[in-house]
C-alpha cells in the first residue's frame, strides 16, 4: 500500500482518501495526509478546488462542521 501511495499524485491522493473514508471537510483531509506520513500537499485548497471545477469531487460550505465538506459525486 505504501509504495502505491508514494506513487500517486496529490490528486490522485485525495480521491484515494475520499474513497475509502467518504465525505471529509478539508481539516479531516489534511489531518488524514498527516497520519499518511506525510504533509497535506502544497496547496490542498487548490487542489481540491481543481478537482471541483472539472466536476471530479463535489464541494460545499457546511457550517455546522466548519468550513468546506468535499465528497465523491453520486
Amino acid at each position: 500500500m505504501r509504495e502505491r501511495w508514494d506513487l500517486m499524485t496529490d490528486e490522485e491522493k485525495v480521491l484515494e482518501i475520499l474513497r475509502e473514508k467518504g465525505e471529509m471537510t478539508t481539516s479531516e483531509l489534511e489531518r488524514e495526509f498527516n497520519q499518511r506520513g506525510e504533509d497535506c500537499p502544497d496547496g490542498a485548497v487548490r487542489t481540491l478546488m481543481r478537482l471541483k471545477t472539472r466536476g471530479i469531487i463535489s464541494g460545499r460550505m457546511d457550517p455546522a462542521r466548519n468550513g468546506w465538506v468535499w465528497s465523491l459525486p453520486g
